[in-house]
């Protein structure tokens, strides 16, 4: 008589957690990443120099170099992304300075981007542009016939 029965189910005794991908972790807080409203847009563009221009770079440059500009964006515009961060999450920026590794720093602009669908924004932008242009030259072409 065997003593001990053996289970082929595994008891879990630890709670279920569930890991929110939109949670970040700056310094020792975290922090939801949630949509950019259009008013915290306006203030973005009030705060940044030329982080625009790099992180457009950045995305429209082929896959294989995004790793070599990221690096660049990150040299170049460290300033601009502490201030990025700071309107988004209302921390100070010498909090962030002071607290906040370049890794986690990264981490929530890659969050920012994939939760505003940045890359989605800009294929957007480009479609627009592309439209504008052809409008202009069909316009030109019809002044020009007349």
């Amino acid at each position: 008589m065997p003593i001990f029965k053996r289970s082929d189910k595994a008891e879990s005794t630890a709670p279920d957690i569930v890991i929110d991908p939109n949670v970040i972790q700056l310094g020792d807080r975290m922090v939801k990443v949630r949509k950019v409203a259009v008013g915290q847009w306006r203030e973005l563009f009030a705060a940044v120099n030329m982080l625009p221009e790099l992180i457009m770079g950045v995305m429209s440059a082929p896959a294989e170099n995004r790793a070599a500009y990221l690096f660049a964006v990150i040299d170049h515009a460290l300033n601009d992304i502490v201030q990025v961060v700071s309107v988004l999450t209302r921390f100070e920026p010498e909090w962030i300075e002071e607290n906040v590794a370049p890794d986690e720093l990264m981490a929530y602009f890659t969050a920012v981007a994939r939760v505003n669908d940045f890359g989605g924004l800009l294929k957007n932008v480009q479609g627009a542009l592309k439209l504008t242009q052809t409008l202009d030259k069909a316009a030109d072409a019809a002044m020009s016939a007349e």
